[in-house]
């Protein structure tokens, strides 16, 4: 376990690539399961929505993801690919979701007033869209840049599905 995510680690600092990640179903699926448990985690920790609304978001967020992924590796003939970059992708959001917890537990304790809780899990998004960026980048043999421009693009369609699909998500708090 100290392996994957040291491995999970080293891709989230660009010093790994999807091609290091096992081709595994099993680490998939184990990967998968730390990540469930860890939106759980998150979920019971944000506050003015229910956990179960939040894992269901984090769910459609992640398929859009993976299914965005999967269709461009085989529109570009890499299908085989898919497996390492969705592990991948699903370890690195497990070690930044790990690094997010401190600050999810601050704004728990120090209530909606701080502020300086949101601007730091700004900064774990960007990092986490840098992440993605340089898988994709390695993934589909594309640009750093392109690979950044994949990466939006598929947040703004997990996003955007979201919105649709569970609107109660999206609604300001108040």
């Amino acid at each position: 376990m100290n392996a994957l995510i040291t491995l999970f680690w080293r891709l989230a600092i660009f010093r790994a690539s999807p091609e290091h990640t096992p081709y595994s179903q099993s680490v998939f699926a184990l990967v998968l399961l730390l990540w469930s448990g860890l939106q759980l985690l998150v979920g019971l920790l944000q506050q003015g929505l229910p956990a179960s609304l939040l894992l269901g978001s984090q769910w459609i967020a992640l398929t859009v993801l993976l299914g965005g992924t999967f269709i461009m590796l085989a529109f570009k003939g890499l299908g085989g690919r898919w497996l390492q970059t969705a592990t991948s992708l699903v370890g690195v959001d497990v070690v930044l979701s790990l690094a997010n917890l401190p600050l999810l537990l601050s704004g728990w304790l120090f209530g909606p007033g701080a502020d300086w809780v949101q601007v730091f899990i700004l900064l774990l998004v960007s990092w986490q869209l840098a992440a993605q960026a340089f898988i994709f980048h390695r993934a589909l043999n594309v640009g750093p840049f392109l690979g950044l421009g994949i990466a939006m693009a598929l947040l703004v369609a997990s996003y955007g599905s979201v919105a649709v699909l569970l609107p109660a998500v999206m609604a300001p708090a108040g």
